[in-house]
């Protein structure tokens, strides 16, 4: 038996030595990241019950804003705080409620998934949308999350140039000590970002809001305005902040406050589902958002189109089977019935990250035949009839998605050639409903 002793002492000494020397390396100044053990839950902390009254930050590409909404009162207040001088200024009153929608004094609408996520037209239709969460605390995450997202086309003062037909998109994985406020960004990817793919970030609250200010030169979204041209690296006046919700909805704002004209970009989205998502249940939701196209630079002559940020509704009506149907509530009055003019099929999710979809198909009406006209070398577009005789056209997209608490959202970036000759970016942002 001692010989049998002896070789169990052994193995163990040596299980021991392993452990230790993987978690200080091996003699030398560097660190291993420990995996959090497997009965602890990685990713942010259990997020409180929603309350009535919130607090918001967010982004309109570019700039920053802050939305508050009162469900007690049936009341609103917002304002640019980057730009405080643009055209969409702060306002505030009572709304109403219609369909899903916050009808706000004075011509704007929101969506809200209550302290969670809302999105926010703070004006009349030719006001660039906001997505703002609520964060009003510094969240220590566990482990390592990776949060996806699209890049929200730009805002007030910009058109789309020479870049427009960039479905852009990217992600980048969290983590952070443990009190939440001293962050670690790392493996940044996607087709709009540049510059280190690691970086940090301190967190702190300021005012009724709390927020992630990143360092270093990275971009998420280099398509900066006034052409949307690709920027190299921040301006030394820009200011990056990233606000993410109690439930993972995530958005950031990279802007330079001291630029002639807002300078700088935004993206909006979420923490990546745990699982991959049922995307056929996924697509026979119903949900309500916005559809939103900037303004647009003239091309062959053609007369450039303005902002467009549309209320719209998906899943009243039947839809084939992987479609998700809906559109553009008439008069952009939300107490009507909305249009179904326009289908979405998500395609395969990707087999590495849940609930990014990168074959996304839209098809809409094109009563002026652009896309049969001109659709860009390379690009995957298609002109077709639908049933009823009407001209359309299937155009690409992508998609970023989740279901947080058990609701979806989805957020879709595309490019509509059937607007304008030429094409002009289209996207999406959805809450099931």
């Amino acid at each position: 038996m001692r010989p049998l002793m002896m070789i169990r002492f052994s193995l163990a000494m040596i299980l021991l030595l392993s452990t230790l020397t993987l978690l200080t390396g091996c003699g030398d100044s560097k660190t291993t990241t420990v995996v959090p053990p497997p009965n602890k839950p990685t990713g942010l902390p259990a997020p409180p019950a929603a309350t009535a009254v919130n607090t918001y930050s967010g982004a309109q590409s570019p700039g920053a804003w802050l939305l508050t909404l009162d469900d007690n009162k049936s009341s609103f207040s917002y304002q640019p705080t980057t730009y405080p001088g643009s055209a969409s200024s702060k306002a505030d009153g009572p709304f109403t409620v219609a369909n899903g929608f916050k009808q706000l004094d004075g011509g704007g609408y929101a969506v809200e998934v209550q302290g969670r996520a809302a999105i926010l037209r703070p004006g009349n239709a030719a006001t660039a949308p906001v997505f703002a969460v609520p964060q009003s605390a510094c969240y220590a995450i566990t482990g390592r999350l990776r949060f996806q997202f699209i890049g929200m086309q730009t805002g007030p003062d910009g058109a789309v140039g020479n870049a427009g037909p960039t479905l852009g998109y990217g992600s980048m994985v969290a983590s952070t000590d443990t009190s939440g406020k001293a962050w670690s960004f790392q493996d940044l990817q996607g087709n709009i970002v540049s510059g280190p793919t690691s970086f940090s970030g301190a967190c702190s609250t300021s005012g009724p809001a709390t927020g992630i200010q990143l360092t270093g030169q990275t971009l998420l979204d280099n398509l900066w305005p006034p052409n949307e041209t690709n920027q190299a690296a921040p301006t030394p006046a820009t200011i990056s902040n990233v606000w993410i919700g109690p439930s993972g909805f995530l958005v950031a704002d990279q802007s330079d406050p001291a630029a002639a004209s807002p300078l700088g970009a935004s993206v909006a989205g979420l923490a990546e589902p745990s699982a991959a998502l049922n995307t056929t249940d996924l697509e026979s939701q119903r949900f309500a958002g916005f559809l939103y196209e900037p303004a647009t630079v003239p091309f062959g002559g053609v007369t450039p189109t303005p902002i467009v940020t549309a209320p719209v509704a998906f899943g009243l009506v039947a839809s084939p089977v992987a479609t998700m149907t809906g559109g553009a509530y008439p008069n952009d009055d939300v107490t009507q019935t909305p249009n179904s003019d326009i289908q979405i099929t998500l395609g395969k999710q990707d087999a590495t990250y849940n609930g990014l979809y990168r074959s996304v198909a839209i098809t809409v009406l094109d009563p002026q035949q652009n896309c049969a006209n001109y659709t860009g070398s390379g690009e995957k577009a298609t002109s077709g009839i639908n049933a009823q005789g009407y001209f359309t056209c299937t155009f690409a997209g992508v998609a970023v998605a989740g279901n947080p608490e058990g609701k979806y959202a989805l957020m879709v970036t595309s490019y509509n050639w059937a607007v304008q000759l030429g094409g002009a970016p289209m996207q999406l942002y959805l809450f099931q409903q």
